[in-house]
């Protein structure tokens, strides 16, 4: 494809590295967890360094990299290489093919207990960025074998924003039960979705025959579209036409998490949460609305028992002319997450059993998964985790935590590319989630008496 604005491709690139890692739901003392239930609280206060205090990065894909490069002649080649049997290379393609990513970067954090040291608050700034992928494998089949047939739902969206937030968590019934609630005010940095409702390829004697309509829906700081124009002289415009001026926030929104734990037993606790419950209102006046209906035919092709033996030259932006749309859909929801954990603990709460259940809600998408976890802390400030994670469409993973906080310091580390199989340029090649995280800050004021240890 032709050229794309700069600031789509600054969005892709931000959201390729959901941002929130399993495998650090119940350790203890860790200031990540807040993120997952603000009913939770770490041993003492902290203060994290700036811009180091909580880098996660989360990817999932119901393929991995084996399912799309192959090794050929000592190169690696796409499935769409002509060196690549068709039956070989659609093996593992799906009816719906999936990719979701994100990252959350923590510019600003800090909290401390209250003077009963059971009450906690805190505030941080963060900025995230997410994207969602969604392929089918009609258009894989019509690119690979040159076959006709109706593709639906191909489409991308990728948003960014940053978020200030303020959480506050408190004990009931005899300190059994602890509720959390974060509000959080969001400014949108910039979004766009961009979706095929139709494609309708056809297949003639001597030509290719496609229909399409597509849809762009953005909000792009300070945009100015150069418009092209027909020969009836009604305006359209290409991706390559939207450029940017400056920067300013495009739009402004208000969400909550909302969280409760509940110690069932002295040594089992259940816990509870939805995050990112809110939305964006986004300015209308940065809002790029468009549609485009094209029928193209493709024409000096070589076809024999159905099959295509000579492809013309086909690209995506013959089929990206849009016609403005004044059309205006200012307000837009997080991609919310539900959390549901339980942990029983042995050994004077040494050892920890963990099982959890999320539910992430992205745009074309939801994904289900299931983490258990074993968790070990021979003292109070340190704690290893071992988890495996199962996801719907996206495989299984194992994965590996370390949190470190005595008086001096608070470090966190997990990931679960510790398990996986590289290339030699260290590309995970069969895992189809992939999470990162890592952190740094500093203890401050009293500790708590959440815990008894």
């Amino acid at each position: 494809m032709k050229r794309i604005p700069i600031y789509i491709i600054v969005l892709l690139a931000a959201a390729t590295a959901a941002a929130q890692n399993p495998t650090t739901y119940f350790m203890e003392g860790s200031t990540l967890r807040m993120q997952y239930n603000p009913a939770f609280a770490p041993h003492r206060g902290y203060f994290n360094v700036p811009g180091a205090g909580g880098v996660q990065v989360d990817v999932n894909s119901s393929l991995t990299l084996d399912n799309l490069l192959y090794p050929r002649d000592g190169r690696l080649v796409t499935l769409f290489d002509a060196s690549v049997p068709t039956s070989e290379a659609l093996r593992n393609i799906r009816d719906k093919n999936t990719l979701t990513a994100g990252t959350r970067v923590n510019l600003l954090g800090f909290g401390s207990y209250t003077r009963n040291r059971k009450h906690f608050w805190s505030f941080d700034l963060n900025l995230h960025a997410s994207a969602t992928l969604n392929i089918p494998s009609k258009l894989v089949e019509f690119v690979k074998r040159g076959t006709d047939g109706s593709i639906r739902d191909l489409g991308i969206s990728v948003e960014t924003y940053a978020d200030a937030g303020f959480s506050y968590s408190f004990p009931l019934l005899d300190d059994k039960l602890y509720i959390g609630a974060k509000a959080k005010v969001l400014v949108g940095l910039g979004r766009a979705k961009l979706t095929f409702d139709r494609m309708d390829v056809t297949l003639h004697d001597d030509r290719w025959a496609v229909d399409t309509y597509a849809t762009l829906d953005a909000n792009i700081p300070e945009a100015e579209i150069n418009y092209r124009y027909d020969e009836e002289g009604r305006p359209y415009f290409e991706l390559s036409d939207i450029r940017m001026k400056g920067f300013k926030p495009t739009g402004y929104g208000f969400a909550v998490d909302l969280g409760a734990t509940y110690n069932v037993l002295p040594d089992l606790q259940v816990s509870l949460s939805v995050t990112d419950l809110g939305f964006i209102d986004w300015d209308k006046e940065n809002n790029i609305r468009g549609h485009s209906e094209e029928h193209v035919e493709y024409t000096g092709i070589t076809v024999e028992n159905d099959m295509t033996f000579a492809s013309p030259d086909f690209s995506f932006d013959d089929l990206l002319r849009f016609r403005p749309d004044d059309s205006q859909m200012k307000t837009r929801m997080l991609q919310a997450t539900l959390n549901a954990g339980a942990e029983y603990y042995l050994w004077d709460h040494r050892v920890g059993f963990g099982l959890l259940y999320q539910a992430r809600f992205h745009h074309f998408t939801t994904l289900h998964s299931v983490t258990g976890s074993v968790n070990f802390s021979p003292v109070r400030w340190f704690t290893l985790a071992a988890s495996y994670t199962r996801t719907t469409r996206c495989g299984g993973s194992f994965g590996l935590a370390l949190n470190l906080c005595p008086s001096w310091i608070n470090f966190f580390i997990a990931t679960d590319l510790a398990t996986a199989k590289f290339t030699p340029q260290y590309i995970p090649v069969r895992q189809r989630t992939m999470n990162v995280t890592f952190g740094l800050g500093f203890p401050l004021g009293p500790k708590g008496q959440r815990t008894q240890k």
